[in-house]
């Protein structure tokens, strides 16, 4: 099975060293294999090169590398059952974590058992995915195996895969490899059987569903409404007016983008120094002048100028009932909604953000208004004016980032675009970042938020 994997992905990067859809700024020798994460602040573009639509319910094409590699690795990684290795539920790790104790040879340094911070009220709705709130992801681009104790030579229980995902149950201390002797004790599920082993901490990182930084996030949003009313920018695809530009930077030194925002200025004049504030964040208005709006921009922790025709004074966020907070660093994301004193875990699961590249930019930071909910939107191929493919149940929250689920590329058939349905699953989902802005959700997933948000009253907010 490692055989097979290892040469989809050599043909995966040989392919990306030639196909203009997903070029990077590093040459075809450096390009990372899917399955790493490339480095943002290196890899900011200079210039936007992606074909844009004017079309209603168009996008550019929203995938950092070709979705085919996701189809690929996912495909390559879903063989018989019984060799499928799968996280641990949350009532199956509790049972294991009350007998797990420490073993003779091991030192237990961190026990992971990770909850919800006081005043976040358990009531999820979703449970396609029943996962842990810790877990492993398996980096080593060969797999790795999972041995009965921290030891090099010890005996191996089970073999993993390049992004597989297993539940965390401890951080030890074993025997040394590769000069490190951190080891994790881990979970998992292998044809119907629950089985737990240690994986080497070089083959793989941990991750976490940050509830505490999520609800510190919620918190600091609602603290700003009790202030009063919010506005947002709004400027989706130039329509409200194009913002100055240098040269053709594609985005500032904060990382916010070109297209879609708008300029927030220092001072009541056009000549002072600004920089882009992207749509739908939101903002304090202040007071107003003739032609400017003076805000607060919670995100930024600043206050700034906005020209007049980027703020629809009419439309605002008074009230906040649903919130999807997005961690761009752990890849993964939670629903909650709020009552009069508490946050209600309504879902929480795997997702995958922007990765900025040539053809690609990264998912924003900050908090941003519910804009738009549609059953699903089309992207353009990259470099042209032509149709790929579309996402389904798509929540819009800047520009043209959704959250949304796996994107289907369209088939040919006798010179026809068709529809081969949706699809569910991809393996590479909470993994590194692989999209272009947008927030990929499993199918089923995004089509739950889809029906469950409160587009009036809702937000979105990005960490990390």
């Amino acid at each position: 099975m490692y055989r097979k994997i290892t040469l989809i992905m050599m043909v995966i990067i040989m392919a990306t060293a030639s196909s203009c859809s997903y070029r990077r700024d590093v040459p075809p020798e450096e390009a990372p294999a899917p399955g790493q994460q490339q480095t943002p602040s290196a890899q900011q573009p200079r210039e936007d090169k992606l074909a844009k639509s004017e079309q209603e319910a168009v996008e550019e094409n929203i995938n950092g590398f070709d979705i085919e590699d996701d189809l690929r690795i996912t495909e390559a990684t879903d063989g018989e059952e019984k060799d499928k290795i799968s996280l641990l539920s949350r009532q199956q790790k509790t049972e294991v974590l009350k007998n797990a104790g420490s073993k003779e040879m091991n030192t237990v340094l961190e026990q992971f058992e990770a909850s919800l911070p006081e005043g976040v009220n358990d009531v999820v709705q979703y449970f396609e995915y029943d996962i842990t709130f810790d877990y492993f992801l398996i980096t080593a681009e060969d797999g790795a195996e999972i041995r009965e104790n921290p030891a090099p030579d010890a005996t191996v229980i089970a073999e993993v895969e390049n992004l597989d995902k297993v539940s965390l149950l401890q951080r030890v201390e074993g025997e040394s490899l590769e000069d490190s002797i951190i080891w994790y004790r881990v979970a998992f599920e292998n044809d119907n059987e629950i089985k737990e082993g240690y994986l080497h901490s070089t083959e793989g990182t941990p991750r976490s569903f940050r509830f505490d930084r999520m609800q510190d996030a919620i918190e600091e949003l609602r603290e700003q409404l009790e202030q009063g009313e919010l506005h947002f920018i709004s400027n989706y695809k130039f329509e409200n007016g194009v913002p100055p530009q240098e040269g053709d930077i594609a985005v500032d030194e904060h990382g916010y983008r070109f297209y879609h925002s708008a300029p927030a200025y220092e001072e009541a004049d056009t000549n002072s120094n600004y920089r882009y504030i992207p749509d739908g964040i939101l903002v304090r208005v202040l007071e107003e002048t003739d032609e400017f709006y003076h805000v607060n921009v919670p995100t930024f922790d600043g206050d700034f100028y906005v020209p007049k025709q980027y703020i629809d004074p009419d439309e605002t966020l008074s009230q906040l009932n649903h919130v999807i907070v997005v961690d761009r660093d752990q890849q993964n994301q939670a629903s909650f909604e709020l009552d009069e004193n508490d946050l209600n875990l309504v879902s929480y699961t795997l997702s995958t953000t922007g990765i900025p590249g040539d053809f690609s930019f990264e998912t924003t930071l900050g908090s941003y208004k519910v804009i738009q909910v549609r059953d699903r939107f089309e992207y353009l191929q990259s470099g042209t004016q032509d149709i790929a493919g579309y996402a389904p149940f798509a929540i819009r929250f800047t520009g043209g980032a959704y959250i949304h689920g796996v994107p289907v590329a369209y088939e040919e058939e006798d010179g026809e675009k068709v529809d081969p349905g949706l699809i569910e699953y991809l393996h590479t989902i909470g993994t590194f970042p692989r999209s272009n802005m947008c927030v990929r959700n499993f199918t089923s997933h995004a089509e739950f938020l889809y029906n469950w948000i409160d587009s009036e009253n809702g937000a979105v907010i990005v960490i990390e």
